[in-house]
């Protein structure tokens, strides 16, 4: 079930989404699978740290994020993966590693300009069953989500 305070948040914000339910799939690579789809389409998040401060940078699944190239864009000094145990808090009732990239958890989101182009984006909905599939446009405005070049990498 896609927590409550997703579904209300979306609903505030005006943010129309088709709600899909799949088998437990923890890595976004086998949530694309699970859902059938490519995963161009699939937005994997990474939480990082800049400069001490969490932010959400958002990849295909298909892809890795390039730390340095974020860095950059966000003219941090250094940038490093958190740690799960360190921001779980953070995103309840999200599981751990199935928050959404949305703006309700007051964080900085950054997205990859490939990512960005994708007419529809399927991201989690807060478990590892759930996914919640958007207009990618209608998410990058409401969510003020900033397209960085080059973000994802493709994995080598």
């Amino acid at each position: 079930m896609i927590p409550m305070q997703i579904e209300q948040y979306l609903t505030e914000h005006g943010l129309p989404y088709e709600p899909h339910n799949h088998h437990r799939a923890v890595t976004a690579d086998r949530m694309a699978a699970a859902e059938h789809t490519s995963g161009s389409k699939v937005a994997k998040v990474v939480v990082v740290r800049a400069d001490g401060e969490l932010a959400l940078a958002v990849v295909a699944a298909s892809q890795h994020l390039d730390a340095e190239r974020l860095r950059m864009a966000m003219g941090a000094r250094v940038l490093t993966l958190a740690p799960e145990e360190s921001f779980s808090q953070r995103f309840a009732p999200c599981e751990t590693g199935a928050e959404p990239p949305l703006a309700l958890f007051g964080l900085p989101i950054f997205v990859d300009s490939r990512l960005a182009l994708e007419p529809r984006i399927l991201m989690r909905a807060g478990t590892h069953e759930d996914a919640i599939e958007m207009f990618t446009d209608d998410w990058l405005l409401s969510e003020r989500a900033r397209i960085v070049d080059g973000l994802g990498a493709h994995h080598h």
